[in-house]
């Protein structure tokens, strides 16, 4: 019983996923032929979800005040995991324009990039949830950082492209 109702949840998260992956794409906002990306701080970021952050917070703060930081950090985490989520979007954008590239390396390199895209788009879904499980039980479940090497890949990859098709797509940002 307990499992067809966490199957129940999981396919309800992924078609509001859906949903607002369908939302967020019509809404695509360019500047001047210019995707952008959010900046991101992603040292803070993986500060914020450092295990030995947590543990040294854990050791030397009473109980409940452990817990108001520790909320107050993975609030600030799931700040972060929407602007990596919103810059996944772009990047998805950004290699689905050039996927039918004449030129067969970029058009794989688009594709290869949308799909890196799309995993992280799926990684901040995941941690997402993840963070607001911590919400509720901040001594029990620490967040995760393994989403800021993921966002890395896909970056530098957007990069690589931008490089080649300077003409067709330009991926700019000031992370």
């Amino acid at each position: 019983m307990i499992s067809l109702i966490v199957l129940g949840l999981v396919t309800v998260a992924f078609f509001v996923f859906l949903a607002i992956q369908v939302w967020q794409r019509s809404s695509l906002h360019t500047t001047a032929g210019a995707v952008q990306l959010n900046p991101v701080d992603l040292d803070a970021f993986e500060t914020l979800t450092d295990p030995e952050e947590e543990q040294y917070l854990k050791l030397n703060l009473p109980r409940a005040e452990f817990r108001r930081v520790q909320r107050c950090r993975i609030r600030a985490a799931k700040t972060y995991v929407s602007a990596l989520s919103q810059n996944a979007r772009v990047l998805v954008a950004a290699g689905q324009s050039v996927r039918h590239h004449p030129d067969e390396s970029i058009a794989a390199s688009g594709q290869e990039l949308m799909q890196r895209a799309v995993q992280l788009k799926m990684r901040c879904l995941a941690s997402t949830l993840r963070l607001n499980a911590a919400l509720v039980f901040p001594t029990l479940l620490s967040p995760s950082n393994s989403v800021a090497n993921r966002y890395l890949a896909a970056k530098h990859m957007a990069a690589v492209l931008d490089g080649k098709t300077v003409a067709q797509v330009r991926i700019s940002s000031s992370t």
